[in-house]
């Protein structure tokens, strides 16, 4: 069996995020990545809040907390410096709600 796609399209997203500093993308292309990435955030944020509070494992309430204040405060500073710092953040933590829902698969499987 594959992947599900959201997990390939977050993983996509992840590395175009993390690239080095010198593949940033222009400020068009850094804003959209930060709506793509916090669309999918979303999604895991809500998959990972759907699952019971006894199958998520320790870190999923740290990255549940993280992703709501990053969403919430938004880009420090200004400039596309701060954009893209902004968008790199949301992806660890998507990267960080991703294996907090692995884990609670794995803890929910017999």
């Amino acid at each position: 069996m594959g992947m599900p796609q959201d997990h390939v399209d977050a993983t996509a997203l992840i590395a175009r995020a993390l690239a080095p500093y010198e593949e940033r993308p222009a400020a068009e292309g850094v804003a959209a990545l930060i709506g793509d990435l916090i669309a999918c955030g979303q999604k895991l944020h809500g998959a990972l809040t759907g699952t019971p509070s006894r199958q998520r494992p320790a870190g999923a309430f740290e990255a549940l907390a993280e992703w709501e204040y990053f969403t919430a405060v938004g880009p420090l500073g200004s400039g596309p410096h701060a954009n893209w710092n902004h968008a790199r953040g949301l992806a660890r933590i998507i990267r960080q709600l991703m294996r907090a829902l692995e884990h609670a698969a794995e803890a929910s499987t017999p």
